[in-house]
């Protein structure tokens, strides 16, 4: 039976809160060690809604109650960070990530860990972790018995709302692809993903810097990779992602892998299929036009200060297989990709070659070296002569 709830009481003992805890997984193991049915109680002795759990303001009230120092709150729950970053951000012990990726409402578990220590870490509360790599085996986010998915509010952090013990469950065996992104992720967050993860994270060929991201930028890089690639292209739109819906997360876990394993490989064949197979008019192509979400999302949301090596990997595709042109627009582009691109306009045609532009446009209109000519509207019309780089070698 449950103890009585009194309003504005404070708990009888403290419960010493563990490094990486789930702040709400450490609210269900107060409740279980005071004899309380879930932590919504704790709530109700401290006088607040059941949503004041997670408001910042309510943070030293919720303190007081638990016999916690406010740090010490402040510290494990993921409480609000203000900045400049257009995404609502929280604190994951000490790191940035963005609201989206907190997975608030369906809370998943690993069998095997709550075996060895009935304790939900924080790590399961992020929205792309859907595998644990020390024991290689999906995450597990609902109850086989009850067939209701796993909720917050349950007696202790190892038993379902009704009463089964999760601690027996088998979880399904993970495949090493999802155990080598999981790993990733873990590291990322300051857990230790385990020997065997360590392992299959080596041979999957990650580029380095993806493995010294930080946590947000990491799950935020993973999600964009993962959800922008189906089969054997690229989506024009970017996959809707909820961070509660663990079959969408296993998905987007399996795409990120496919483009990260062997880097850069798998991205430019993914940008080498979107292109069209036929091409007669090259002013006509457009990046945003073929890439869609993948050109604007990479420009506006992954800045070159932490996603360089993504930038380059797309700028060698762009120097490299892109048949149009590099008009004066694609701003975002560096030096290195209009000194490098197949296409250039006459007027830098003519440093190159050494050679007045006048010569260069009668070279063109002779045929003498491989031209098109672009009839461009905008403030007065006029022609832009462009020039393939290679032909001025001849």
């Amino acid at each position: 039976m449950s103890i009585p709830i009194l309003g504005g009481a404070r708990l009888l003992f403290r419960v010493d809160p563990l490094p990486r805890e789930s702040p709400r997984g450490y609210l269900c193991r107060v409740a279980q060690e005071h004899g309380y049915c879930g932590p919504l109680s704790l709530a109700q002795i401290a006088g607040l809604p059941t949503s004041g759990l997670e408001r910042d303001d309510s943070a030293k009230q919720i303190a007081h109650v638990l016999r916690l120092e406010p740090e010490e709150w402040q510290a494990m729950c993921y409480r609000h960070i203000g900045g400049r970053n257009r995404f609502e951000q929280r604190s994951f012990y000490g790191q940035r990530i963005s609201d989206d990726d907190l997975n608030y409402d369906r809370p998943r578990i690993c069998p095997r860990c709550l075996k060895q220590r009935p304790i939900w870490w924080a790590v399961w509360d992020l929205g792309l972790v859907t595998t644990c790599p020390i024991h290689r085996c999906q995450l597990v986010n609902q109850c086989p018995v009850c067939k209701r998915r796993l909720a917050w509010q349950r007696p202790s952090v190892h038993k379902c709302r009704c009463g089964l013990d999760l601690c027996t469950l088998t979880a399904e065996a993970a495949t090493p692809d999802l155990v080598a992104i999981n790993a990733a992720i873990y590291r990322a967050a300051g857990f230790p993903p385990g020997e065997s993860a360590e392992l299959d994270l080596a041979a999957g060929g990650f580029p380095a810097e993806v493995l010294r991201l930080g946590l947000g930028a990491l799950l935020r890089f993973a999600l964009f990779v993962g959800a922008s690639r189906e089969k054997e292209k690229l989506r024009r739109k970017q996959r809707p992602f909820t961070a509660t819906d663990l079959a969408v997360a296993t998905e987007i876990d399996r795409g990120a892998v496919a483009l990260l394993r062997d880097w850069p490989r798998p991205l430019r064949e993914l940008l080498r299929n979107m292109l069209p197979p036929d091409v007669t008019d090259l002013a006509a192509l457009n990046f945003s036009k073929i890439f869609g979400n993948f050109y604007r999302h990479l420009f506006r949301v992954l800045p070159r200060g932490e996603f360089g090596f993504l930038h380059d990997a797309f700028e060698s595709f762009v120097v490299e297989d892109w048949p149009g042109l590099i008009r004066g627009q694609h701003r975002y582009f560096s030096f290195a990709v209009r000194r490098s691109s197949h296409w250039v306009a006459a007027n830098k045609a003519e440093r190159t070659a050494r050679t007045t532009g006048t010569r260069i446009w009668d070279l063109a209109r002779q045929g003498q070296v491989d031209a098109i000519f672009l009839n461009v509207r905008g403030g007065g019309s006029r022609t832009e002569c462009w020039i393939r780089r290679e032909s001025l070698n001849q």
